[in-house]
């Protein structure tokens, strides 16, 4: 406990620059009080896109989102509103840019009675958010139960494709989850605006644990978070190479058993045809979060580096820097707060000292807080709850973390 107190003293100390140094030129989106759950995307041009839920009046939500480009964000547009949605802190909508003018988005809509009876909806723009298409539904089964935890792709023949967890197989239990086995499912968009058919990856994963998604110039990589018969629940990548499937593998055995779901996804991230990843575990009631790097496309990774301060909660996010540098986030408990914490590493192995993006709220309500970079500058959205609470962010310069 003593060292623990001088960590994160240190760790203070550290930050009390960083947490004054946001970048006055690029602004922030505009949300409103109430607003929850954003999602940021990279473009190809180098900007962002950022999907929140808002609140429409006392019980209704609209899907926002917004372009941020020439170093303004645009004002917020809808995309769907007043439907009966699942607004939920770990499982929440995404946008996606798929290049040109080409967007897609997703959403979880309600589609029974039980608590956790949703679907996936996906929706796609083909000018840049002016209109969007037909609402579809990719999953055929027909099943009142959990769809979600949704990661679009870009497949090896260039199609926009999702990858999901699919509860078509998991049995009304008395918590509303259910029991049986969550399983692993993707698809992609036909020649038409259609879905093809959709394909099980794994029959038996985590309930709802977020997945990742990403493409080399080789492979298209997904990472989730297994589930054994022996409750084992380590972090598995399933790649696509070569014309075909390769079987599941675990990124590395943490030999961490647990009984339920963490909620606690990976983070996928290439640079050209290096790989990287971040994830959270606690084997033996020791919570960590970890980054490993891959040099053949996904299909190995070196031994994991850990970057936590010894108190990690985890909900981790992690984009490249330059071609030798990752930054990972994630949420860590201190003595007396709860912080956004992000670090460098290196390639070769070397973890540079974490510093706290900001004070948050404990507790569920700051949901995934959510990193992306443009030039040297690097932008978090998150979730404060509360009267005044909603979506907040910041810009960071990359140098304050050096």
């Amino acid at each position: 406990m003593r060292l623990y107190k001088q960590i994160m003293k240190k760790i203070t100390l550290l930050s009390l620059f960083l947490l004054g140094c946001s970048t006055p030129e690029f602004s922030n989106p505009t949300v409103a009080d109430g607003s929850r759950y954003p999602r940021v995307a990279p473009t190809e041009e180098g900007g962002l896109l950022m999907s929140w839920f808002e609140k429409t009046d006392s019980v209704n939500w609209a899907l926002k989102w917004s372009e941020f480009a020439d170093e303004e964000w645009t004002e917020a547009k809808t995309i769907t509103s007043n439907e009966n949605y699942f607004v939920n802190w770990a499982d929440f909508p995404s946008i996606y840019h798929f290049g040109g003018d080409t967007i897609s988005a997703h959403w979880l809509q309600k589609s029974g009675e039980g608590t956790f009876d949703y679907d996936v909806t996906v929706v796609r723009s083909t000018d840049r958010g002016v209109t969007w298409s037909k609402p579809q539904v990719p999953h055929r089964d027909g099943v009142k139960g959990e769809h979600g935890f949704v990661s679009f792709f870009r497949d090896m023949s260039d199609r926009l494709g999702l990858v999901w967890l699919d509860g078509r197989e998991m049995k009304p239990s008395h918590d509303g989850h259910g029991y049986g086995a969550m399983n692993l499912y993707q698809t992609t968009y036909g020649n038409g605006d259609e879905f093809n058919w959709e394909m099980r990856l794994d029959d038996k994963i985590c309930e709802c644990c977020p997945t990742s998604a990403i493409r080399t110039d080789n492979a298209l990589i997904l990472a989730y978070r297994d589930r054994s018969d022996e409750e084992i629940r380590n972090i598995n990548i399933i790649r696509y190479a070569n014309g075909h499937w390769y079987e599941s593998y675990p990124v590395n055995d943490d030999g961490w058993k647990i009984a339920g779901c963490p909620v606690n996804g990976p983070m996928l991230a290439s640079h050209e045809n290096d790989v990287a990843i971040a994830w959270y575990t606690s084997p033996d009631a020791t919570p960590t979060v970890n980054v490993a790097f891959s040099k053949d496309e996904g299909a190995s990774f070196e031994a994991p580096i850990r970057v936590d301060l010894t108190q990690p909660i985890g909900r981790v996010d992690l984009i490249w820097l330059n071609e030798n540098e990752v930054m990972a986030s994630w949420i860590e408990s201190a003595e007396e707060t709860t912080n956004i914490v992000s670090a460098i590493i290196s390639k070769d192995g070397e973890a540079q000292q974490p510093r706290i993006v900001s004070e948050i709220q404990p507790g569920r309500v700051s949901g995934y807080p959510q990193m992306e970079m443009v030039n040297d500058q690097l932008f978090f959205a998150w979730t404060e709850g509360g009267e005044d609470g909603g979506v907040k962010s910041k810009w960071v310069p990359v140098s304050a973390f050096r």
